[in-house]
């Protein structure tokens, strides 16, 4: 039996069902566990999102999908030469991954008619352990995927049991930073689990937009940050109130460890930032900067709507 995976949570599912020695293929960005990094690859970005802002990527996006074609590639040739048994892609989000409709098509004009597809479409904590028990079943391990399901609800149960009686953190989580994306889908339900109000976001629905003086209308508890925080380098943040910090000296240990450099970049920037009153300097030139711009702007009707904050004008 031969596997071809598409995506990133794909690879992990199937290696955690005991069969990553059947995996043939994977996508560009799967990258766990680190024995799939020898895999073909047959997936490409067609966005150069190494050289590119949070909100340039952003608009880099839109405009592929304005044209109807594709955020990613899908190697065909490579495809009919690894004769998969199986495909596993995902039939939720266009721009995360290569599209259901690009596989179907590709399965119907390269592959044996034999080749099946199998779609992952979560949206809900239920969906996630509904998909895992459908792959298990259609690759013959339905055994490994009750397994997994007994696993993953024993350690909720235990993360419950943790709760810290009386405390119930806001938490707003920020997977895009510009625009502004909070955390949706099956995001609300894993910070119910363990006892946290959530803001703005709804389970099951997907990840809300919303403008900065959204924002300034809550004020969370706990925020987590990540992706476009550290730039290209691999950064997240977790800014949480000291009363919250449930964690007593040598309570949290492991034998991982963060990308050094990411960390010492953005120490060095929040430090620069606090010894030069970049915040402050910010606030003041973009003041002065919208003041001006909208002087002009009264001049000149091309200029429809001056708005801002600091310098993000």
């Amino acid at each position: 039996m031969k596997v071809v995976s598409l995506l990133p949570s794909a690879t992990e599912i199937i290696s955690r069902l005991g069969l990553e020695k059947n995996l043939v293929g994977v996508s560009h960005e799967c990258d766990f566990p680190e024995s799939v990094a020898l895999l073909p690859k047959l997936t490409s970005s067609n966005i150069n999102n190494n050289e590119l802002s949070s909100s340039n990527i952003h608009k880099s996006v839109m405009e592929v999908m304005k044209r109807a074609v594709s955020v990613y590639d899908l190697n065909l040739e490579l495809l009919t030469s690894l004769k998969p048994d199986f495909i596993i892609t995902q039939d939720l989000c266009d721009v995360c991954a290569v599209s259901f409709e690009q596989v179907e098509q590709a399965c119907q004009e390269v592959l044996d008619k034999n080749a099946r597809i199998i779609s992952l479409k979560p949206k809900v904590l239920r969906d996630i352990w509904d998909d895992v028990q459908n792959v298990a079943d259609q690759l013959s391990v339905n055994e490994k995927g009750r397994e997994f399901h007994e696993e993953m609800e024993s350690r909720i149960k235990a993360l419950q049991t943790r709760r810290r009686d009386g405390a119930s953190p806001k938490v707003l989580t920020i997977e895009w930073i510009d625009p502004i994306y909070i955390g949706g889908m099956w995001l609300p339900e894993m910070i119910a689990i363990v006892g946290g109000q959530v803001c703005i976001a709804e389970s099951g629905q997907p990840a809300p937009v919303v403008n900065r003086e959204d924002l300034e209308k809550i004020e969370p508890d706990v925020v987590v940050m990540s992706k476009a925080v550290g730039g290209s380098l691999p950064l997240a943040v977790l800014g949480i109130k000291r009363k919250f910090d449930a964690w007593q000296p040598a309570g949290h240990t492991g034998t991982f460890r963060g990308n050094q450099l990411a960390m010492g970049t953005g120490l060095a920037t929040i430090n620069t930032i606090k010894e030069q009153n970049l915040a402050q300097n910010a606030q003041q030139r973009g003041d002065f900067l919208q003041a001006e711009l909208k002087k002009l702007a009264q001049e000149f009707p091309c200029i429809g709507n001056v708005r801002g904050r600091g310098l993000m004008i």
